[in-house]
């Protein structure tokens, strides 16, 4: 049975509104790699995510600044020496509760979205992409993009458009599954 065009965009609607609302972390850790373009400057980062709250950010360009450690509430920087010193703390409910709220923020932002297949490296991907209206860490409009596993239902890439306080904004993520990523906790943990 075919479905009408808007009972097919209501779906696809519907599953990128999943994908917003569900923690990447949900498949288990994973690696980022980001490229984000702010303003016409460029700037590489790799995450590296056990949960959304511990999870560990090195800026790879430009280069020279220090790794961030994320774990329950607080942001620690690298010393360069393998120690750590705390940047700034909050209650861990509330590092968790915001991220949850930013993601059904997003969810429920979910204006318009396209679902398409293609092909890469001989495997199936879902492409899903959309545009967000207002929500409190994008601003006004979102576009985004999601690259799925079609046999896994991994997302392998996320993109993110959009303009914040009249700067264009660009970011890439490139992710791959980590089963075994260990991260290193933060002093007195």
């Amino acid at each position: 049975m075919t479905l009408p065009a808007p009972a097919l965009a209501d779906d696809c609607a519907a599953r990128l509104s999943d994908l917003l609302a569900t923690s990447l972390t949900a498949d288990g850790p994973y690696i980022a790699e980001n490229v984000n373009m702010v303003a016409g400057m460029r700037q590489v980062y790799r995450q590296h995510f056990v949960s959304d709250t511990h999870f560990l950010v090195q800026q790879l360009e430009p280069a020279g600044m220090p790794d961030t450690l994320h774990y329950n509430g607080g942001a620690w920087t690298s010393d360069g020496a393998g120690g750590w010193t705390l940047a700034w703390q909050m209650p861990p409910e509330d590092a968790a509760a915001g991220m949850v709220a930013q993601r059904e923020a997003m969810a429920g932002a979910v204006e318009s979205a396209t679902c398409a297949t293609e092909t890469l490296d001989g495997r199936a991907m879902e492409r899903i992409t959309g545009l967000l209206g207002e929500t409190p860490t994008f601003g006004p409009s979102l576009a985004v993009s999601y690259r799925v596993d079609a046999t896994t239902g991994q997302v392998t890439q996320l993109t993110y458009d959009y303009t914040l306080n009249g700067m264009e904004m660009h970011a890439e993520y490139e992710i791959s599954p980590a089963p075994g990523l260990d991260l290193p906790l933060p002093p007195s943990n």
